[in-house]
């Protein structure tokens, strides 16, 4: 039996890069999945992503996770086309970027990346949770009425250059996700992140071969995570197996976080002792 048979699952953001690779996953482990897009377009767009591959199971849905209106007609879509939910996946995002240094960013700027990023994972959760998770009964075996995994990312503690939106939002989700975490362990409802560093996206097209190289070479791993790396540390969050996790944030950043400085920076004084 496959893991999610018969499992209802909610993927913001999930029309394309990383967010495509979680939905495709859940389908392939026998989910039912409603995915989510900012636009008819990018919604769309997913759809046939999918289509193409051969899956079924699935509904997109347009959804701006800053709207909270949008979120509830979401549910909406949920409660009338399944009656229930079991997991939910908060991996939409605002980037912050091109909104320049940190002497430059705008109050409408920063609020715009807090709206997707925070209040946007913020109506998710609360939403699911007082619509469905709070309505269901515990699973027998595990006590647990359902599953929450955000998204987050290492920037929130290693931050990027010129990002003060992204990074500070970042930031803010690690906090949220810890405070549901323990509000809602007594109700049954398990709360986690993935919290990735490079991921190799749609962007990465337009890099130059040197950018990329730079990039990786950062990367103790010697490569950045792929979509299908977020998606299997995501469904484990979600699984049973994973039950004994509660406000975790695991980092899968290839060893960026744990380094001093990358290789390139080393300096070996060995041969200059020996002299």
């Amino acid at each position: 039996m496959k893991r999610f048979e018969g499992k209802v699952v909610v993927v913001t953001g999930g029309a394309r890069n990383t967010g495509l690779e979680i939905v495709d996953s859940f389908l392939r482990e026998g989910a039912k999945v409603f995915f989510c897009g900012s636009s008819e377009a990018s919604v769309a767009e997913g759809v046939k992503a999918l289509e193409s591959r051969g899956l079924a199971g699935f509904r997109g849905v347009k959804c701006d996770v800053s709207l909270r209106s949008d979120v509830e007609a979401m549910m909406d879509v949920i409660e009338s086309e399944a009656g229930r939910l079991d997991v939910v996946v908060s991996n939409a995002a605002n980037f912050g970027l091109g909104q320049g240094t940190c002497l430059e960013t705008t109050d409408d700027q920063f609020l715009s990346v807090l709206q997707v990023n925070v209040l946007g994972g913020f109506r998710l959760v609360q939403l699911a949770a007082n619509r469905f998770f709070m309505r269901q009964e515990p699973n027998p075996a595990t006590g647990q009425r359902g599953v929450v995994v955000f998204v987050g990312s290492n920037s929130s503690e290693r931050v990027n250059r010129n990002r003060i939106t992204y990074v500070a939002s970042k930031g803010a989700m690690d906090s949220m996700m810890k405070a549901f975490a323990v509000d809602l362990a007594p109700k049954g409802i398990r709360v986690n992140m993935v919290a990735p560093g490079f991921i190799w996206t749609s962007r990465w097209q337009f890099l130059s071969d040197e950018i990329k190289a730079q990039r990786r070479s950062l990367v103790p791993s010697g490569r950045e995570a792929t979509g299908k790396d977020v998606a299997d540390a995501v469904l484990f969050f979600a699984s049973d197996d994973a039950r004994g996790f509660q406000g975790a944030r695991v980092v899968m950043d290839g060893g960026s976080s744990v380094q001093l400085y990358p290789a390139s920076c080393e300096d070996d004084t060995s041969k200059m002792r020996e002299k």
